[in-house]
């Protein structure tokens, strides 16, 4: 959602900016001053795009929307010809944005929209994992230097980017977006709404590879974000990604690989553990709160572009430093028994992660691991979740739970050789969470990871509130 209270379009201007015509009744053509793709989140003069969805149809909430105050709403050609009588009668009111395609017209609207801010420093960030993380931390370095737009939340898709773009305003000396895909395709539509001046890759790990098909899918999809680059525009990828090489070959612009070898002014880092880590950085010490080498990962590549763009070592650090862990992104919270809420996504990659990151702690308590189901695995999810169950007990855990349909793979391939830790599997979240709670003890390190259907939020919250009540 778009804010409210400063004029984005009129309805005509709004229509030819989006492909379309304007049909009014009344003889008016009122101001634009949000945009809505929910017709529950409508306000007064705002317009309404009917989205076709996997599960519902944008076009049957018009009535809804015009009800609630749109200005305008966004159709499609087709819909309106099937149903032009019902737009005819005197009880209808409000003014059309007819386009052959709501999604295509919803984009060019978007498009036209930054185009309209030719002096924006535009940067776009994608990648398996780290994109949110890295772009908070790109935005809040450049915060630093000149007023600064990024996606709220996760407003990051075909339909998410559109609506994260039209905040932008003239106050804004840079636009930090992040991109994210899930089909092949996606990134040339982002990229048809922003074209970045700037773009980074944080990695290609095998989030969505069951939609996508391969890595080397995934790969290709990403490296789109190049597709629009000449040799003025500059991308940035790891120096440590297996599949680095292919990417620089898909970009015609210059390519900086960033990582400690290879982002200039880096002289070393020191692993705090659960408190984070100091980068030693062109004669400073950036003290960063993100555990875990792949948030590491995430503020080198920061610090590459942000230097890139000009950004003096102090204005890196100060930005870096006023990072704090995202919800659901290895958050820790810290109490009898201290907690790793990384619930936000999961892929094998993550896991993987995260397995390292523990591994690397000297704990002296037990280790108890609450592992969630990855999603969108496709024909590859059996096999990556028996390699997650190996990988898991090579930890040597106290006490691992399985959870969700796709972690009984995991739990089948090592219970029947395992008997130094106590395994249990469940695919109800409430029987998880009576059995998580009761088994508990001071002193444990409890991870909670899973993709974001599995709700492992809601765990971590129960754990907090136990804390609470024991008055700890």
């Amino acid at each position: 959602m778009t804010e409210v209270g400063r004029k984005l379009f009129s309805v005509s201007d709004a229509s030819i900016r989006a492909g379309g015509f304007f049909v009014s009744f009344g003889d008016s053509d009122p101001d634009i001053f949000s945009v809505f793709i929910d017709s529950r989140d409508v306000r007064p003069g705002g317009l309404f795009v009917a989205l076709q969805g996997e599960i519902t149809d944008g076009h049957n909430y018009i009535a809804q929307a015009a009800s609630a105050g749109a200005s305008a709403v966004m159709i499609s050609d087709k819909y309106y010809s099937d149903n032009s009588e019902d737009f005819s009668g005197s009880g209808f009111c409000c003014s059309l944005i007819v386009v052959a395609d709501t999604l295509l017209g919803f984009q060019k609207l978007a498009a036209s929209w930054v185009a309209d801010f030719e002096d924006l420093i535009k940067v776009a960030v994608t990648g398996s994992n780290g994109k949110s993380t890295t772009k908070e931390m790109i935005g809040a370095i450049l915060a630093e230097e000149g007023s600064t737009i990024i996606n709220e939340g996760n407003l990051n898709s075909e339909t998410g980017l559109p609506l994260s773009v039209l905040k932008i305003e003239k106050k804004h000396k840079f636009g930090v977006f992040e991109m994210g895909i899930n089909h092949p395709g996606e990134m040339k539509a982002l990229i048809s709404v922003f074209k970045p001046d700037y773009a980074l890759i944080t990695n290609i790990g095998t989030a969505h590879i069951g939609l996508m098909g391969s890595q080397e899918a995934i790969a290709s999809e990403k490296s789109d974000i190049f597709s629009s680059f000449d040799k003025s525009n500059t991308g940035f990828i790891s120096e440590d990604d297996t599949w680095s090489d292919y990417m620089e070959s898909h970009c015609s612009g210059e390519i900086v690989r960033y990582g400690l070898d290879s982002t200039v002014g880096v002289d070393g880092v020191v692993d705090l553990g659960l408190k984070g880590w100091e980068i030693q950085y062109k004669g400073l010490d950036i003290n960063l709160k993100l555990v875990g080498r792949h948030n590491l990962s995430n503020a080198i590549a920061s610090i590459s572009i942000t230097s890139v763009l000009d950004l003096s070592p102090d204005k890196i650090k100060r930005g870096l430093e006023k990072i704090e862990p995202l919800k659901g992104r290895s958050q820790i919270l810290e109490g009898i028994y201290t907690v790793i809420e990384d619930s936000y996504n999961a892929n094998t990659d993550s896991m993987t992660e995260m397995f390292s990151f523990i591994s690397d702690l000297d704990w002296k308590g037990r280790i108890v691991l609450v592992l969630g189901s990855m999603k969108e695995l496709g024909s590859s999810s059996n096999r990556m979740h028996e390699l997650i169950g190996d990988l898991a007990v090579n930890l040597n855990p106290d006490l691992i739970f399985f959870f969700g349909e796709e972690m009984k793979m995991a739990y089948d391939k090592v219970s029947e050789n395992i008997h130094s830790m106590k395994l249990v599997f469940t695919s109800d979240y409430f029987e998880l969470e009576k059995k998580v709670l009761v088994s508990l003890k001071e002193g444990d390190l409890v991870l909670l990871k899973g993709s974001r259907s599995m709700e492992l939020d809601k765990l971590a919250d129960k754990i907090v509130e136990s804390r609470e009540v024991s008055g700890v």
